[in-house]
């Protein structure tokens, strides 16, 4: 029996949260740059594979239910991604431990702190009401074949989307 695909979800945000805050532990250790390089690495990959995982079957499942404020949600939703991968790309323009480096990483930060808050409490609970355990099992196999099949960002382009052509296009 596969994971609902909101507990997945879930997961993910605690991993996040937990390497930013290992991130900001690093900040002060100069001895242990290498160690945030990767750190740093390792999480803005599985960032992108979670949204792009969030983006192939989560979010199509909310954008077509027929309120409007779903669609609008999701578009909003999409954005947001865009935002934590624009800082993200930020990081990677700057040598590791660089106050511009630092800056994009706390940018990161902030995005998927506002972007996690908005989807725990205005996504993945009405979307746990209005659908069916076994759905969410459903989508929570094909959520964790996606990140298997994409880990490390594997096949992925970490490029922007655009949010209106998203949500027309998972809704027609």
């Amino acid at each position: 029996m596969s994971a609902d695909i909101t507990e997945l979800i879930l997961d993910d945000h605690d991993w996040f949260r937990r390497r930013f805050l290992l991130l900001a532990e690093l900040r002060d250790d100069a001895s242990r740059l290498d160690e945030a390089g990767r750190v740093w690495d390792e999480l803005a990959r599985h960032l992108e594979v979670h949204a792009s995982a969030e983006e192939q079957h989560f979010y199509p499942s909310m954008a077509r239910r027929a309120d409007d404020e779903d669609a609008s949600a999701t578009e909003d939703a999409i954005g947001d991604h865009d935002d934590i991968r624009d800082a993200s790309r930020k990081a990677f323009e700057h040598e590791v431990g660089s106050e511009d480096w630092w800056s994009a990483v706390e940018e990161c930060d902030k995005a998927n702190n506002h972007h996690m808050s908005e989807e725990e409490s205005d996504d993945l609970e009405p979307f746990r009401r209005v659908t069916t355990l076994a759905f969410r099992q459903e989508l929570g196999a094909k959520f964790e074949q996606f990140k298997a099949e994409h880990a490390g960002g594997a096949g992925l382009d970490f490029q922007d989307k655009d949010p209106d052509a998203y949500v027309e296009a998972v809704t027609s």
